[in-house]
């Protein structure tokens, strides 16, 4: 069964991806738009069913028109590339003029080997000289500064060069190259007028659709007049993109509400909103600041107070040679400061009865606020209970200053005080205990 799923089924399936693949790269109407990797839009295409077709060179995945490479193709313009060359006949000219495309008034084509003057561009020799590299072989009979630009006089209104004007004109030989003039927009901030480029080794084709107008509803039509024939080009409205053809994708919507529009202010509404939204991002970002501030804060002066009192108590007890134990010793030995072992409650904590790990009871006192006060009567206490040394008074055994608590605990005198069980006697040891602080204080101020 899995044999038969294999040889059957997985061939099926790959046909059908590999057909679906292809039919995305041929539009409706038949044409093949990829050239490679690049893709071009309706009315261009590489096949037979395309309005304007186009060379695809398939190993390199250029586009040409006969033997010039297209740079690029625009809603009413194709730029071709025309490198500087000693021995292309004028001829190849007539490649660039073909049924729905060809070169515009605005081109400037560099001849050589003429035998009559043409119309000339009146641009200076050495501005094409500096522009465009003359590589020629002088045995080839080229001048190197005799190159002539041939452009359409003043009275000539066409929108288009004539292919028989340009090779009639100066009876010349060699097609040497082609400048492409191009009005900036802009306009100058100065005088207002608009400043000319001038694009060399480019030639600018303009190109049409036969017949009338056939547009999407969003976009706007021009009409071609070209060798009598009526043409046309879409192209979609502001707000829109696509090709603009009813017979292409045609337009769709696309929004102008990008992060860029909001900035510039070119969605409805939007300075407000910007307005609103910073004003609450700033808020926010304020509110936000200052609860960081304030924890940092909290969080250092507890720190500080914490570090200050371990600080406190560690020289009270190094002084005394106290030793320091483990937190989880402490609460190992108080069966995690269990009610059941708390001995009694005092103004400063909480004293339970311990069990430490050599089986030796001991009273251990937790401090229950952690403030100055509490500090200064551990230090005290450590003082005081280090300095004396009596069979029936209690000994300091350490103490505790980690995970932020305050702990010290000391002997319980088995021979006058036992403590099993701890309910009998707790009061009693408490208060003698509490007593003789009291009196050892009172001796030690008088």
């Amino acid at each position: 069964m899995i044999l038969l799923f294999r040889q059957l089924i997985v061939p099926s399936l790959l046909s059908v991806l590999a057909l679906s693949s292809l039919a995305e790269n041929v539009s409706s109407v038949g044409c093949y738009d990829f050239c490679g990797k690049t893709r071009v839009s309706y009315p261009f295409g590489f096949s037979d069913g395309c309005k304007i077709k186009l060379n695809c060179s398939r190993d390199s995945g250029t586009i040409k028109i006969n033997d010039f490479l297209v740079e690029n193709v625009t809603s009413d313009q194709i730029l071709i590339s025309v490198p500087p060359k000693c021995n292309r006949s004028i001829e190849e000219l007539s490649g660039l003029f073909g049924a729905n495309f060809a070169p515009t008034w605005r081109n400037g084509i560099l001849l050589e080997s003429c035998s009559a003057r043409v119309n000339d561009c009146v641009i200076p020799s050495r501005l094409v000289r500096s522009r465009i590299e003359l590589n020629c072989d002088s045995g080839a009979g080229t001048d190197y500064y005799n190159v002539s630009c041939y452009s359409v006089g003043l009275d000539d209104v066409s929108e288009f060069l004539d292919v028989g004007k340009v090779t009639a004109n100066g009876n010349c030989k060699i097609l040497f190259s082609s400048i492409m003039v191009d009005f900036n927009d802009t306009g100058n901030s100065l005088s207002g007028s608009s400043p000319i480029l001038l694009d060399f080794q480019t030639a600018e084709l303009g190109w049409w659709v036969d017949g009338g107008c056939d547009c999407d509803p969003n976009a706007s039509c021009t009409r071609v007049t070209h060798g009598g024939q009526m043409g046309y080009r879409c192209k979609c409205n502001k707000g829109y993109a696509g090709d603009g053809f009813a017979g292409g994708k045609g337009c769709r919507k696309v929004s102008d509400c990008s992060a860029g529009g909001f900035m510039s202010g070119r969605c409805r509404g939007s300075k407000l909103g910007i307005l609103i939204g910073g004003i609450i991002a700033g808020v926010l970002l304020v509110a936000v600041l200052a609860v960081i501030w304030y924890c940092l804060k909290r969080r250092g002066a507890a720190l500080k107070s914490r570090l200050s009192a371990k600080r406190l108590i560690s020289e009270a007890a190094g002084s005394s040679n106290v030793p320091f134990y483990p937190y989880k010793e402490i609460e190992r030995a108080t069966n995690g400061f269990s009610e059941k072992q708390r001995l009694g409650t005092g103004a400063y904590g909480t004293v339970y009865a311990g069990k430490l790990h050599n089986d030796e009871w001991v009273a251990i006192k937790k401090i229950r606020y952690r403030d100055h006060d509490s500090v200064e009567q551990v230090m005290n206490e450590i003082k005081l209970l280090s300095s004396v040394s009596h069979p029936n008074l209690v000994r300091l055994l350490g103490c505790c200053i980690e995970n932020g608590e305050q702990i010290s605990f000391t002997n319980i005198c088995q021979k006058r005080h036992p403590i099993s069980p701890f309910a009998k006697r707790r009061g009693s040891v408490l208060g003698q205990s509490a007593n003789l602080l009291r009196n050892v204080r009172r001796i030690q101020y008088t």
